[in-house]
């Protein structure tokens, strides 16, 4: 299955293309646009956020308190860099609106977990405990295009 959301639009766009380049004897391929499920899969960065949540771990326990802020802020926006870098390069993502997605997905995942977040004053672990489920039911609403 390949990461990139497979919108309504695509099927059509692709179709047209099929039809214009089909020679005798082809046998079309059938595809259908992503179902919620799959968008839903496809829009969070997993492997980024078990990627930050295990470097993270490990620089906590190497780490002085002193430095761990900086650490923190600093790791965070290796990872949210990292994510359409990984996205496109490893995962032939295309869709900008698929990278954007996904890299707000990254915050929010990380927002929930308390990062660098929970460092901060105004910081309360209660919104990312209601953010992190109400994003995750409508992120996958959206169709990527």
């Amino acid at each position: 299955m390949s990461r990139q959301i497979i919108s309504s639009k695509d099927i059509l766009r692709m179709g047209r293309t099929h039809t214009e380049n089909k020679t005798a004897g082809q046998q079309s391929l059938q595809l259908s646009p992503d179902t919620y499920t799959d968008r839903l899969f496809k829009y969070i960065p997993a492997e980024l956020v078990a990627g930050y949540i295990f470097v993270l771990g490990m620089m906590e326990k190497l780490t002085e308190a002193g430095e761990l802020r900086a650490l923190q802020w600093s790791l965070f926006a290796v990872f949210l860099i990292l994510t359409p870098l990984y996205l496109w390069r490893v995962q032939k993502v295309k869709k900008i609106s698929q990278h954007i997605i996904s890299a707000f997905s990254f915050v929010v995942w990380v927002f929930a977990l308390g990062g660098p977040f929970a460092l901060c004053n105004w910081y309360n672990p209660v919104h990312g405990a209601v953010l992190l489920p109400l994003f995750t039911i409508t992120v996958a609403i959206v169709e990527a295009n």
